[in-house]
């Protein structure tokens, strides 16, 4: 999960924030909130190109009325030019009764991702209701991460038992299970198998050690001379997804981060080069295949007990 979160605060009188101790306010709001807080402070808008690209930032927070230009203009750049669509909030001492501001308001009705607060008495609380939502989006999206993360566990799990079950049942003799480890090894463990089966004693306690993919072809390498039973072929034509909806998935989540693309909040990461990303509605997907695999297990311990 991304521990940190970026703010960008633009106000020609942001020093005055910072005497008063309301920039560090903000920063020890997140700090309890279990973030690292990074916030890069524009005094003069004109220099706004050296900090916009620094970060990816969850929030922007800028006075509506600078020196050298208004809310509108810090829009087009941010918006237009920079094509960010990060959190924005603006804030002004001026009040809704004001007709220069009700017209350039006005203008930005449409702009999403936008809040104002008028009036700077009550700004401090604004921008901590407006990070705890963009919070809210972060943290939603890493729970289903977690979520699915433990639901690929405790299917692991159930590989482990069910080939455990495999192994009683038919009687599967030491010299067997030597050879299934030879066939599923590494090279370097092939070398030296002999000392690594004394060191882990028997199978059992080697299994749950190899990696998830290994694991899970031994476990269809036991079921295969059993596909003439009923139930046993249907469940290997199910599982052969297994590997890219469940092993793959787990994998990718753990090297996932959460990051915000054109509004849209994401997990993205790489492996071995290869870039992917999960959003809230890919996550969807996910959950449905995984509830999938995990009936289809349950099905088949039925079947085994049922021998």
């Amino acid at each position: 999960m991304r521990l940190d979160y970026n703010i960008l605060w633009i106000d020609n009188d942001l020093p005055g924030y910072i005497e008063r101790g309301e920039v560090a306010d903000i920063e020890a709001f997140l700090v309890e909130s279990g973030f690292e807080p990074h916030i890069e402070k524009v005094f003069d808008e004109a220099d706004l190109d050296l900090f916009i690209d620094k970060y990816e930032y969850d929030l922007i927070i800028s006075d509506f009325n600078l020196e050298n230009t208004t809310g509108g203009r810090v829009i087009e750049r941010i918006r237009n030019e920079k094509q960010l669509d990060t959190e924005i909030l603006f804030y002004t001492a001026q009040t809704e009764n004001s007709t220069e501001f009700n017209e350039e308001v006005k203008n930005l009705a449409f702009v999403e991702r936008l809040t104002f607060q008028l009036g700077r008495d009550r700004l401090m609380d604004k921008i901590e209701r407006v990070i705890n939502l963009t919070l809210k989006k972060l943290l939603e999206l890493n729970a289903t991460r977690g979520l699915i993360t433990a639901a690929t566990s405790e299917l692991d799990v159930e590989i482990e038992e069910i080939v455990m079950q495999l192994i009683l049942q038919h009687k599967i003799t030491e010299d067997d299970l030597k050879k299934i480890v030879t066939h599923k090894a590494h090279i370097p463990l092939q070398k030296r198998l002999e000392s690594f089966w004394d060191k882990y004693i028997d199978f059992q306690s080697y299994f749950p050690k190899i990696d998830a993919v290994k694991k899970w072809e031994i476990f269809r390498d036991l079921l295969k001379p059993l596909k003439a039973q009923q139930g046993i072929k249907s469940f290997l034509d199910s599982n052969k997804t297994y590997q890219s909806q469940v092993i793959d998935i787990r994998n990718k989540f753990a090297h996932a981060k959460a990051i915000e693309d054109k509004g849209v909040l994401k997990l993205k990461g790489q492996i071995e080069g290869q870039d992917f990303e999960f959003t809230e509605e890919s996550c969807v997907e996910i959950r449905r295949n995984l509830i999938n695999h995990k009936r289809n297990i349950e099905t088949l311990k039925n079947v085994l007990n049922n021998r």
